[in-house]
This record gives C-alpha cells, sequence and structure tokens, in this order.
C-alpha cells in the first residue's frame, strides 16, 4: 500500500539524512484521484483511478518513491526544485529504493514504455535496456525541448550507470549491495546540495564545471579528507559515469583516486544470528583493516536487493554485536554488515545477505515496565518487581538470567537469581534494583536478559535517580484551589472544572479576591470554561523564588477555537488576598473542545504566589473581563526561599498562617510524579531529559522498526480550514444572559486547490486543452498546512475539502470559509 512504502523509503530517507526537518512531518497522500494515467506532486502527492490502458498509479511502488522524491529534492539542502529538471533525482530516488532501473513498473498493463525493452513503466534509466548508448548531454538538447522528463534522464542515467557498472567493475569490484550504499549515501547526501544538475545551454562535455553542479556534489560525497584536489575514493568512477553523458568537467580537478589506505578487503562473516521475542541479534567476526562496521536491515520480497534502512554503526574496538528491537514476530528481517575503513567514503565489501524472524520462542517473560525512580532526597529503598516466567507449548528446560545498569547516574544496582527451572509451567522472578547511599544523580537503564533452550529474550526499564521536589495537589483554601506546601508542581486538579453554574464549577468564582467573573452562558463543555490549572518547576526539583516556572491550562474551547484566548497573569504581591496582576502572555487554543495551553513566567521574590487565567471568548486582554461565555480562576501556591540548604522550610503563607510549609508525613520514597487523582494530561516533574520506555508515536531520527499496519491517526477532512472569527462588538455585560454569540465575520484561508488534468501524450485518450506547466516554479509557494511527515494520511480526492454547515449544540454558528486557491509548484509522473 501506499502507507507501507511510503514510510519505508522515509525510514530510510531518515536514517540517511537524521536532521532533516521535512522528513519529520506529516505527508499528505491523495488516492484514487477521478482521472487517469498519471499522478503528481504539488506539496502533496497524488494518485490517479486505473483506466486508458494504465494501471492505477496508488498501487505502484515506484511512483509512490518518484513523487516522494519530488518531495526530498523541495526540502533538502538547496530548497526548491533542482535545474533543469528534478524528474531525474524523484527517478533515482525510487531506482535505488527498488533497485530496479525501470520508473514505475506496471504503469502501462499491455504495452512497453517507449524504447523499451522490458520496462512497463513511464520510462527506464539503463540505457543497455534501451538503445544501448548513453542518453546524453547533446541529446537532450536536440530532442528532448521543454520536457524535464526527458531532460532528466541524462544525470539519471548517469548515477545509475555510477552503481551498477562503474563501481562493479575494476578497479573496485564491489558487490551489488556495497555499491548500492556508497551511491545511495553519495545521493542523499550530496543531492541535496545540488541546485543545477548540468547547465542545458551549456557546452556538452563541461557542462558540469560549475560549483554546486550534480558531478561536483557527487564527489564532495565521496571525499574522504576535504580537499577535492588530491582527488576522492571512487573519483575514477564519478567522472566516467557523468562524463559518458556529457555532464562532468575535466578541467576542474585531476581524476584520481586517493585515499582509503589499508581498506577493509574482506567480507564481514556473521556468526550467530538469534531470533527472539520481537528482536534479532547479529554477531560477527573482526575483518583486518575495518575501522567501524554498518548494519543495514531490509524487509520485503527482493530481500536485501533493495534499499535499506541503516540502524547504525559499531565500531571496531567494540563488541561486534547489533540487537535489532521492536520487530514483528513471524516477519522476515534481512541484514548485510558493511566494513569501513577510515572515514565514511572508504567502503569493504559487505557481508552476504543474512534472513531473520523474530519469534516468542520457547517462554516468555513479561515485568511491569513502569519506570523506576529514585529520590536521592530521601532515604530509598530497593525497587522489587516480579516478571513472569512461562514455558510455551510444555517446554521444559533451565532458563539463566542477568542483569546490567547503564546510563549516567552511579551506585545504582540490580540483582536477579542466576536460574530458574521451567518443567512446562511458569515462575516468578524477582528483579531487584537498588540505588546505594552514594547514588549520584542521572538516569539509564536496566537491562533483565534470559537465554535458554536456543532463545534469549531480554527486558528494559528505565530508572531515575535525582533530587526531586514533590508534586503537590491543591486544596480550596481562601477563595481558590491553594497548595500550601511547597513542591515540584501545584496542581488545581478537578477543583475548576467547569465555569460558573455551568458544570458547576466547585467553588465558584475561585478567585483569591472574591471578585466574580465567570459568565453564565451556553453549555457546559460545549462553550468556553477554564477546567485546571498547573504550575511546574523545569527541572522536577522544587519550585523556588527567582526561578522559571510554566503554567499548563486546561481549557474547553468553544467550536474552532479561534475566537476564543486565554490571558495569564501572576501576582507579585506576597499577599495571596490582595493580588497586584502582572500580565504574562494571551494565547489561542490550537482547535475547539478540551486543548492544553502553556506558559512560563519567572517567580518574583516572596514565598507565596497566585496565577490566574482568564478564558475569554473575543474581547481585549484582562484579569477579568466578565464575558458571558468568559471563566477566570486563581492557583495559590507557596515556593521554596532561594536560600534554603535542608529540607525544612521555615515561615508559613500569609493568607493561611495555621498551615505548616513543612509534609506533615514522610514523603513516598518512590514518588509518583503525577498525583493519582489527576486526569492524564498531567506531566511529570521529572527532568524532560528522561528516557522514554515506549516507542514515540511520532516519525523520529530513529524510526520504529515495527511495520504499521494502518495509519495512527483517522484522517482529517478538513486541514487547516478552520475559520478566524472576531467579534464586530464585544460581548454584552447586560445582567440579561445572552443566546447567541456577537456577531462574527470569518476571515479567508488558503487552501489548496489543484484541478489533476493531464494525462501523457502517447495515453490512448485525448488530453483537456488545458493543463498545468509541467515545468516546476522559479519561486514555489508552499502552504504551511501541507507539510509532509512520516505518517502519510489518505484523502480520497472525492471527499470535500470544506466539512458541510454544521450547529454547535450552543446557539452560535460559525461561517464557513470559501476556498482560496494558492500557487503551487505541480511536478506530474510522465
Amino acid at each position: 500500500s501506499g502507507f507501507y512504502e511510503l514510510n519505508k523509503i522515509m525510514e530510510i530517507a531518515r536514517s540517511r539524512l537524521p536532521n532533516n526537518s521535512w522528513l519529520q512531518g506529516r505527508l499528505r497522500s491523495n488516492m484514487n484521484i477521478n482521472n487517469s494515467c498519471n499522478a503528481y506532486w504539488n506539496g502533496s502527492i497524488n494518485f490517479y483511478r486505473e483506466g486508458n490502458g494504465c494501471g492505477n498509479t496508488g498501487e505502484i511502488a515506484a511512483i509512490f518513491d518518484h513523487e516522494w522524491g519530488h518531495g526530498m529534492d523541495r526540502y533538502d539542502v538547496t530548497s526548491g526544485i533542482a535545474d533543469p529538471s528534478g524528474e531525474g533525482i524523484a527517478d533515482l530516488y525510487s531506482a535505488l529504493r527498488l533497485n530496479d532501473s525501470c520508473i514505475g513498473r506496471g504503469f502501462y498493463l499491455s504495452r512497453k514504455c517507449s524504447g523499451c525493452i522490458s520496462c512497463t513503466g513511464v520510462r527506464d534509466i539503463d540505457y543497455m535496456k534501451k538503445s544501448g548508448s548513453p542518453f546524453t548531454h547533446s541529446n537532450a538538447k536536440s530532442s528532448c525541448g521543454s520536457s524535464v522528463h526527458c531532460i532528466g534522464v541524462v544525470y539519471s542515467e548517469a548515477v545509475w550507470d555510477l552503481y551498477k557498472r562503474h563501481l562493479q567493475s575494476p578497479p573496485y569490484n564491489y558487490d551489488d549491495n556495497t555499491a548500492m550504499e556508497i551511491v545511495t549515501r553519495m545521493t542523499y547526501i550530496g543531492a541535496g546540495n545540488v541546485a543545477n544538475w548540468f547547465s542545458l545551454n551549456g557546452t556538452p562535455g563541461s557542462s558540469g564545471c560549475f560549483s554546486n553542479s550534480g558531478y561536483h556534489a557527487y564527489l564532495a560525497a565521496d571525499d574522504d579528507d576535504g580537499n577535492l584536489n588530491n582527488g576522492t575514493p571512487h573519483m575514477n568512477a564519478i567522472f566516467t559515469a557523468f562524463n559518458e553523458h556529457q555532464i562532468a568537467c575535466p578541467t576542474s580537478y585531476d581524476v584520481k583516486d586517493s585515499g582509503c589506505p589499508n581498506n577493509p578487503n574482506s567480507p564481514p562473516i556473521v556468526i550467530q544470528v538469534i531470533s527472539s521475542d520481537a528482536q534479532v541479534t547479529l554477531t560477527w567476526a573482526s575483518v583486518n583493516n575495518a575501522v567501524k562496521y554498518e548494519v543495514l536491515r531490509t524487509e520485503g520480497v527482493h530481500q536485501c536487493a533493495q534499499g535499506k534502512v541503516l540502524l547504525g554503526e559499531v565500531s571496531a574496538s567494540d563488541q561486534l554485536t547489533w540487537t535489532d528491537t521492536g520487530l514483528q514476530n513471524g516477519r522476515e528481517y534481512y541484514y548485510i554488515i558493511v566494513p569501513k575503513g577510515q572515514s565514511d567514503s572508504c567502503y569493504g565489501p559487505s557481508s552476504s545477505c543474512i534472513a531473520a524472524i523474530p519469534s516468542e520462542g520457547p517462554y516468555l517473560m513479561s515485568c511491569p515496565n513502569d519506570s523506576v525512580v529514585f529520590n536521592l532526597k530521601y532515604t530509598t529503598s530497593p525497587n522489587t518487581r516480579q516478571c513472569t516466567i512461562e514455558a510455551s507449548s510444555g517446554w521444559s528446560g533451565t532458563v539463566n538470567f542477568a542483569c546490567s545498569t547503564s546510563g549516567t547516574f552511579s551506585g545504582v544496582s540490580c540483582t536477579v537469581p542466576s536460574s530458574i527451572y521451567l518443567s512446562g509451567n511458569s515462575a516468578l522472578l524477582d528483579l531487584t534494583i537498588a540505588a546505594g547511599t552514594s547514588a549520584t544523580e542521572g538516569d539509564g537503564t536496566v537491562t533483565l536478559t534470559a537465554t535458554g533452550g536456543g532463545y534469549s529474550t531480554i527486558f528494559s526499564t528505565d530508572v531515575l535517580a535525582g533530587n526531586y521536589g514533590i508534586a503537590q495537589m491543591a486544596s480550596y483554601s481562601n477563595g481558590s484551589p491553594m497548595c500550601a506546601t511547597y513542591g515540584a508542581s501545584c496542581d488545581s486538579g478537578t477543583l475548576l472544572d467547569g465555569r460558573g453554574t455551568r458544570g458547576p464549577e466547585e467553588n465558584q468564582p475561585n478567585t483569591r479576591d472574591g471578585v466574580d467573573c465567570d459568565g453564565d452562558s451556553g453549555t457546559y463543555h460545549s462553550d468556553e470554561s477554564l477546567d485546571r490549572l498547573v504550575v511546574r518547576s523545569l527541572n522536577g526539583d522544587d519550585m523556588i523564588e527567582g526561578t522559571t516556572v510554566e503554567i499548563e491550562a486546561t481549557v474547553w474551547a468553544w467550536s474552532t477555537g479561534s475566537s476564543d484566548t486565554l490571558d495569564l497573569y501572576y501576582s507579585n504581591s506576597n499577599d495571596m488576598s490582595n493580588p497586584n496582576w502582572q500580565h504574562i502572555v494571551s494565547k489561542t487554543p490550537s482547535g475547539g473542545g478540551q486543548q492544553i495551553i502553556t506558559a512560563q513566567y519567572q517567580l518574583p521574590e516572596g514565598l507565596n504566589h497566585v496565577i490566574r487565567g482568564n478564558f475569554r471568548y473575543s474581547g481585549s486582554r484582562s484579569y477579568c473581563s466578565r464575558g458571558s461565555w468568559d471563566d477566570a480562576d486563581d492557583l495559590a501556591f507557596v515556593v521554596r526561599p532561594l536560600a534554603l540548604d535542608t529540607d525544612s522550610p521555615t515561615g508559613s503563607p500569609t493568607a493561611s498562617p495555621s498551615e505548616s510549609r513543612v509534609p506533615s508525613s514522610e514523603p513516598s520514597l518512590h514518588p509518583s510524579l503525577t498525583p493519582s487523582t489527576s486526569p492524564s494530561r498531567q506531566r511529570s516533574a521529572l527532568p524532560s531529559t528522561k528516557p522514554s520506555s515506549e516507542p514515540s508515536l511520532t516519525p523520529s531520527i530513529s524510526p520504529s522498526k515495527k511495520p504499521s499496519l494502518k495509519p495512527s491517526t483517522e484522517p482529517s477532512l478538513n486541514p487547516s480550514l478552520n475559520p478566524s472569527m472576531k467579534p464586530s462588538s464585544s460581548p454584552s455585560s447586560s445582567p440579561t444572559l445572552p443566546t447567541s454569540r456577537p456577531s462574527v465575520s470569518p476571515s479567508t484561508s488558503p487552501s489548496q486547490s489543484v484541478e489533476p488534468s493531464f494525462e501523457p501524450s502517447d495515453s490512448p485518450s485525448s488530453s483537456p486543452s488545458t493543463m498545468p506547466s509541467l515545468l516546476p516554479s522559479s519561486t514555489p509557494s508552499l502552504a504551511p498546512s501541507l507539510q509532509p511527515s512520516a505518517n502519510p494520511t489518505f484523502w480520497p480526492s472525492y471527499l470535500p475539502s470544506l466539512r458541510p454547515s454544521e450547529s454547535p449544540t450552543s446557539s452560535k454558528n460559525p461561517t464557513r470559509v470559501p476556498t482560496t486557491s494558492v500557487s503551487m509548484e505541480v511536478l506530474r509522473l510522465i
């Protein structure tokens, strides 16, 4: 499917370009557009149905990869589509992913592409499978005209020749897997710096002589020492490939191979493959002169003969083993190990292709996976968790155990029984983790390994050790929720939920000065309310006067949220009952319904503090706007003195002299950093660097290794089309409750409007008289809402671009926004 293939090529790209921000975003993919014989990129990627002798382009992997390649070209180091054609690099990304020079195999249902021997795609970038002669710059000038697809073949053939011919011939004689990795690396690194692959109007034979040409970009990517004047490890091969197509530069540098002395010259031998639960461990023998080894993985029917994800590197001085985790049991994966010399451009021959299928094995091990937290401010007791070891299908045998710790802390240890014998049954295993009296702050991991019956599995859990404050839950006191004891955070919990009589809000109006700022119009959790306030330190320690803290406000926004604003204030008065309000920030929610809004501010001097949130519909900034749909609430809290060096605070809040600031009981030795009564949105007071024990749901620099079977989110039918509303006047403050919102005027919001209406000239059907230009815009404009991502969503073309009018439960009905076209580059498949 498109979802699978697009995620695969993006995973490959992220492993090569981990800092490219475009690869971390969302990519919109439109399937089954009611047309045939094409596909195109215009900020999203778009695919046509089967018809007129052409297959469904939304079912062809190479076409997915080609259209994605335009996005990679658009968002690489040199922003914009490369000249004189961006089609060649899109073809190369596709060909290197699938190891196939036929671009879009299966596009034509009953014939081959023009001049092709066997390719049923739109074109073939291997000249030996067409005319037998390289397609040169001269050929392009004489026969291509303005066809960017024709022009792009000049340099796509050159790079393909580099991979399939010149690197696999003397003096290099690389195997196919190694040659592919060399060219894949050059392409992902080099192509990003290309503004113009060659000068179309230049002289054939020297049209690559300017600084940012394709030829020079590939030399720079291949260079081993930052000096092209002394050659590169594969300069002869690069020059020959580009020169055969008349797009090299014979005068820029003396062409010579250099670098990579004492390079590895033999392939690594994989000596052990252990497949276990959701993981595979590879171990290999050392290779002479290897400085490090790259580990690469792929999957699918072509086994290792296709593009691969670069999993990582292992230094030759380390243990030569790699464990690939997060895999899907029962699915076959393929690996190669590539030895490297003194630089990333120095390659030795790759290992043979290794196949492995992770499986559950003869026994299962399961352990509680919650993180272990040691608060070093207090005496800590060991943390013991029971793991269950269960035999599968009556298996009998001995299971051996070992545990280890790693991380930035010291003084943290673990113990576990050395072995357990299973006889078709299950057993409990105690894993004990302890922080000694000399333990230091830091975070890390405890790993438990079980081996037996030719099978191995591991369990890991995160461990944090630090001097953490305690999360405090507020209780109602003197007009609002209040935390009378200092800690790492203060949370109103559910005390502010609702607005005035809408909810109703407990202890309304929840203001320290007793002023009622709440409106009583509308419906609970359909119209506005400020439901929760949390204030917390940034480092997980106690909040201290003079330091920066974060406010987290949970609000309920009406409609799209665009007409609502949260005004945040703090008091710099040490008298909680008489606040002196200072504005922090005003923010609009990002959508309707429950939303989280955060802001930071520096605590003033003093121990007693109050923050206020004023959530309003329209109107102007205020700490008490008193609108009919507005809600203002306070949260009071105390902080630790700046000069306090002991765990026993002094003083007490002026608003409640009887309440001690010292905890009434010894805090938990393993405190929960999120109160048990808090909603799930409460964030931990731990440092932000805490490693996650669960995989990220957002594509990352290290992509998920388990294949996704379906999108993680439902596709939105109206991205970035919510109206922005501004009332023509402030809502009435009359005692009579209004029955509807003040009138609002919508502001237009641009949306994408592109008519897919081009068919190839050799299609059996006729093409419309009007069609978009095939040349990319020189100054393309890209709407922010079209930023691609690692999780493509699929919106069929027959779905409306705007939701139909709807009536919220309240009496206010926003006017919907008309569609407005924006300028967009359109790059078509053929």
